[in-house]
């Protein structure tokens, strides 16, 4: 059995179902987490288990701790993930500021400024949950590359400007629904819009000229996109439970699409998907609509690149 995570734990039920937390990782393991306090002893044996593996992320979360001391013992860290809503003290990212290439900043029920990013030289993603405070900083930290927004209301994108390398971008719930400024970020392949309910007008999506990938969950105020046959770079595509769509002729008109994904869509029917028949460059389709009858129809349509 592959085991892509490793669970730090002192609970027999867990050590029974895992095996020892403090074995050699897997050369598959992506992720090591804990949620509980350990002590320094563990702390440090967590830390030689990663030590040559950069490639780990790090996942701390619930009640393991209240401050960000332990990262002491993690000084070469890259990746980082913290979701604990209690956490009292951020002092600590200073710690790890110097080899940071990934953070994750889930939600706290404290407010801290982010000013903490500016001393992070290496950081190329990073993920915002609900932090606001001092968020301006976010244009300084020029080597990100991917940027997530979870929560967090934009009057438009300006703060997005000066990443003039970013290639991915998502945001998440929230009230940003000016998205006139995405042209202007002239790196940008992959963006991701989810559960922005106040977000109705797509229409910029027809000038992301570089776009490679696009995501679309859960906006149910969008009823229809604009065309993307101007989008030569755009392979993938994915539309999720985006129940005011139904025609998928925008789509159908990117030339470069070679896989589209279509989930929770039960207002498609089968006609809905004929302008993608004999599209030059579509691999696969997915046609999850919610309905049986309509991903067996499309199949039958479109033969082996239906899944």
């Amino acid at each position: 059995m592959k085991l892509r995570r490793r669970f730090i734990s002192n609970r027999p039920d867990v050590v029974e179902h895992f095996g020892d937390p403090f074995r050699p990782l897997e050369p598959d393991c992506k992720v090591v987490q804990f949620d509980q306090p350990l002590t320094p002893a563990q702390l440090q044996q967590v830390a030689s288990l990663m030590v040559d593996r950069p490639d780990v992320e790090l996942y701390v979360y619930r009640g393991a701790c209240r401050d960000l001391n332990f990262l002491k013992y993690f000084r070469a860290l890259r990746r980082l993930h913290l979701a604990i809503y209690e956490l009292e003290d951020v002092a600590g990212f200073s710690l790890v500021a110097g080899s940071l290439e990934e953070l994750t900043f889930g939600q706290t029920k404290r407010t801290f400024s982010l000013r903490f990013l500016a001393e992070m030289p290496q950081l190329k993603s990073l993920f915002l949950v609900r932090h606001k405070k001092d968020l301006s900083v976010v244009s300084s930290v020029r080597s990100l590359t991917k940027l997530g927004l979870s929560g967090i209301s934009l009057p438009d994108l300006s703060l997005l400007l000066p990443l003039t390398i970013l290639q991915a971008l998502s945001i998440f719930l929230g009230g940003t629904t000016n998205l006139a400024l995405l042209p202007q970020l002239p790196s940008l392949e992959d963006l991701w819009l989810m559960r922005t309910t106040k977000l109705s007008d797509l229409g910029v999506l027809a000038d992301l000229r570089v776009l490679r990938k696009l995501r679309l969950d859960w906006l149910r105020n969008v009823t229809t996109l604009p065309t993307l046959s101007r989008l030569a770079c755009l392979e993938d595509v994915t539309l999720d439970t985006m129940k005011g769509l139904v025609d998928l002729s925008p789509v159908a008109a990117a030339p470069a699409l070679r896989r589209l994904s279509i989930a929770a869509m039960p207002q498609l029917s089968p006609e809905s998907f004929r302008c993608l028949l004999g599209h030059p460059r579509l691999e696969e389709l997915w046609a999850y609509t919610g309905k049986r009858k309509v991903a067996d129809a499309v199949k039958s349509m479109f033969g082996a690149i239906a899944r």
